[in-house]
């Protein structure tokens, strides 16, 4: 599969999940949070992610544990990728505020990303200052130059 192909079909999945809201802990097509939305989209490529780490998830999660999803993030089976060779369907990962990560979202290309919001539901945001700054890695689970 081609990028432009690769794209495509990301964009195409993702007008299943324009009007969800976000919903914390959420898992389904109802209501999804940042994670879950990253677990969901991903089944569609075959690539089973876990939806959390057996713990609770609490609101203030990161207060107690900010590590948590760092921790998470590193168990996944993937390879990191540069944050100046982002491609279709790389996992990325942000600081929001403290230092802590406790957000994500999946690359559409290499410079959009699709991911759920708190504030604005499903969104796709431009990988730029605001973004870019906050972006803390990625992870590859395919590798789009080699098909998928």
């Amino acid at each position: 599969m081609t990028k432009p192909e690769c794209e495509s079909k990301i964009r195409t999945l993702l007008e299943k999940y324009k009007n969800v809201p976000f919903v914390h802990n959420g898992r389904t097509l109802e209501g999804l949070d940042c994670l879950g939305f990253v677990v969901h989209f991903y089944r569609n490529f075959d690539i089973n992610l876990p939806d959390s780490d057996g713990k609770e998830i609490r609101r203030d999660w990161y207060k107690t544990d900010p590590q948590r999803y760092i921790r998470s993030m590193r168990k996944l089976n993937g390879i990191q990728a540069s944050l100046n060779d982002l491609q279709a369907l790389d996992l990325v990962y942000f600081s929001i505020s403290r230092g802590i990560i406790t957000h994500t979202g999946i690359m559409i290309n290499d410079k959009e990303f699709a991911h759920m919001s708190p504030k604005g539901n499903f969104r796709i945001s431009k990988m730029e200052r605001h973004w870019k700054s906050r972006c803390r890695g990625a992870i590859r689970f395919v590798n789009i130059d080699n098909g998928l």
